[in-house]
């Protein structure tokens, strides 16, 4: 008999495991994507074409942030997508991170580009280093209402940060054309945002709008010119001094706890997409954790901790190609699963889409205008917010039921902090006061048969 951890999946607040007990999030009629027995490769391969557009225009725009050219953003792309086929969650998509990014172009503004490399390197060690001591377990502390707080304070900055791809009537609508296509089309057999980047990029070439284009957005005329040059040239790291380790180390440190939380967070979301069980952890009765693989089979490694010595993996082998990492990316994840991916067929079709964007199609794909791939992330963006859930939640606390207002405090304060401070500093809170106000919790409760 499995049993699971009283802060996880398989038990909510001390109740025994029921169907009733699941979170809001793993409910199909709540903004779920219901399991499916198996995935069409077809329909796979087309949704990691889909998540490959939706992060070129994200790929440029961190690497203008780090201050590296403007292809070092995809091959770190790259770098992560096929590390992820190593162990990563099926269906979670690792990219460049706005969250890698921004601690990361601080600093470059103070110290250069000469130490990025040891930054990325230190934080794929410290991250190699949290899987190896369980750091993926701290998944099951975070309760469906920091999840939900969380996920509606990254949607909000998502939505918000395309306004700026908007700022002319022309380019507003392009991307709402994009935006209602992607929302309202049916995701199979090809995915509704391929057909809506390319019918809102259609209707500004035929109108003759006056939008940016992605080789425009690049400001370097051979970003997109594609070829054996685009080819990132491996290098090996300098070996650094102990001052260089101590200027480093401390923006290593926040590029690796964010990313580590974001990872886990996207798994998390695949798992209570597809209705799975993969990133709980389950014990037998005598207390013993019991590892499973994603095949459900017996494993030497839970798919969490796997998942996070898969992003070291990638954010390590980034740097011998003069990359910057990154991490598991929510909004990408949202789009692959509502694309019809959600398996490794999906992950690296996207990282070789990549690959073929770079080499092969770059001139086709740099007259792609930035509006229409603006809309996409308009669509991912409300699709990663959970409106149903909190609204459940608020409506609940309206009613004064059990425990409601508390809870819906706690999905409020997450998502403010989140949106306001910073994304570690809400998701943190959030579950030490999720844990505060419920202290018969994962640390303090003798463990119960589902």
């Amino acid at each position: 008999n499995f049993v699971a951890p009283p802060g996880g999946n398989r038990e909510l607040r001390g109740r025994p495991f029921s169907d009733s007990a699941l979170p809001a999030l793993a409910d199909p009629e709540v903004e779920t994507l219901e399991a499916v027995e198996e995935l069409s490769p077809v329909e796979e391969v087309l949704a990691g074409v889909s998540v490959a557009f939706s992060l070129l225009s994200k790929a440029l725009a961190c690497s203008a942030i780090v201050g590296t050219g403007p292809l070092v953003g995809l091959w770190s792309c790259v770098s992560l997508g096929f590390a992820s086929i190593a162990g990563m969650r099926p269906g979670v998509v690792a990219g460049s991170a706005a969250v890698v990014v921004v601690p990361l172009g601080a600093f470059t503004a103070v110290h250069g580009l000469q130490l990025v490399p040891l930054v990325v390197l230190l934080a794929a060690l410290i991250e190699f280093a949290a899987g190896a001591v369980g750091f993926a377990r701290a998944v099951d502390l975070v309760s469906k209402e920091v999840l939900a707080g969380f996920l509606n304070a990254l949607g909000l900055a998502l939505l918000m940060s395309q306004f700026g791809a908007m700022s002319t009537p022309e380019a507003a609508a392009l991307a709402l054309i994009c935006a209602a296509l992607t929302q309202f089309l049916p995701s199979t057999p090809v995915p509704s945002s391929l057909i809506g980047l390319a019918v809102a990029s259609i209707v500004g070439i035929v109108l003759g709008f006056d939008v940016p284009t992605l080789a425009a957005k690049a400001k370097d005329p051979l970003a997109f010119a594609g070829g054996l040059a685009a080819l990132p040239q491996f290098q090996l790291p300098q070996l650094p001094s102990m001052e260089d380790i101590s200027i480093a180390l401390p923006c290593a440190v926040s590029i690796a706890f964010i990313s580590l939380l974001e990872t886990l967070l996207a798994a998390r979301v695949v798992d209570d997409r597809k209705c799975e069980e993969l990133c709980t952890f389950f014990y037998d009765e005598n207390g013993e954790l019991v590892i499973t693989g994603p095949d459900g089979k017996p494993a030497s490694v839970d798919v969490p901790t796997s998942t996070v010595l898969s992003l070291a993996a990638g954010n390590g082998l980034s740097v011998f190609f003069g990359g910057f990492g990154g991490c598991g990316l929510v909004p990408q994840t949202v789009l692959n699963l509502n694309s019809g991916g959600g398996g490794l067929i999906s992950v690296t079709s996207y990282a070789a889409t990549m690959i073929l964007f770079a080499l092969v199609l770059a001139p086709i794909v740099g007259q792609i205008s930035v509006p229409a791939l603006a809309g996409i992330m308009v669509a991912v963006s409300l699709d990663t917010m959970q409106f149903g859930p909190t609204f459940d939640a608020a409506k609940a606390a309206w009613a004064d039921e059990e425990g409601s207002r508390i809870r819906f405090g706690v999905l409020v304060v997450t998502a403010v902090l989140c949106y306001q401070v910073d994304f570690a500093v809400g998701i943190v809170s959030g579950v030490l006061l999720d844990r505060a106000i419920n202290p018969g919790g994962i640390f303090n409760q003798n463990k119960t048969p589902a």
